[in-house]
């Protein structure tokens, strides 16, 4: 079941689908059936995944060379406002991915840092009918920078609403995690 803004776009649009097929005075179909697509789309863009996902690349790093990787120390913000139970499991997501692409944990002389910070913001949206909506939102920033040049090499953030529960909020970590790596030039290899 949806909840937040995207329950209300779609029962909104839900109903005025509803609405407008029970209207019995209409009898030009071409009318009815263009608005139909056009509301179809309407409810399909609504309902669709609420979380953006950016990334921008270093085109002369060679990630192939990449073998080794560590983490770089979670920031203060993040250490006073995150439980250190869920920077652990942010962290242990982001380890999977790196490790199903050929990379392997090194305390010393990694290849590549990767740092991770998790930022919150309030958001307000408005959608007309429905009034304005006021959420958290929360942003996963991973960048990699290369520990030989000292170069910012690849960074990608993902921007979604806030999920409250915590249990819900681990749950699609590793989702959100490999949506993430889906913009890594290394895709993930297969486990036999």
């Amino acid at each position: 079941m949806r909840t937040g803004v995207q329950g209300l776009k779609c029962n909104f649009i839900w109903h005025s689908i509803c609405d407008f097929l029970r209207a019995k005075k209409r009898t030009d179909m071409k009318p009815k059936i263009v608005t139909l697509i056009f509301l179809g789309l309407a409810l399909l863009s609504a309902c669709g995944p609420s979380t953006r996902i950016y990334s921008d690349i270093d085109d002369s790093a060679t990630f192939e060379q990449y073998a080794t990787y560590n983490f770089m120390d979670f920031s203060e913000g993040n250490l006073e406002t995150i439980t250190g139970m869920e920077l652990e499991r942010i962290r242990v997501a982001f380890a999977k991915e790196l490790e199903s692409r050929g990379l392997t944990y090194s305390e010393e002389k990694a290849d590549v840092s990767v740092k991770i910070v998790v930022y919150h913001r309030e958001a307000v949206r408005g959608f007309g009918y429905t009034g304005m909506y006021h959420h958290l939102e929360r942003a996963i920033s991973v960048d990699m920078f290369d520990n030989l040049t000292r170069k910012h090499v690849w960074h990608c953030a993902a921007v979604g609403e806030l999920e409250r529960d915590p249990e819900a909020r681990a749950a699609e970590l590793n989702s959100l995690a490999s949506k993430i790596f889906e913009r890594y030039p290394i895709q993930s290899v297969p486990q036999s």
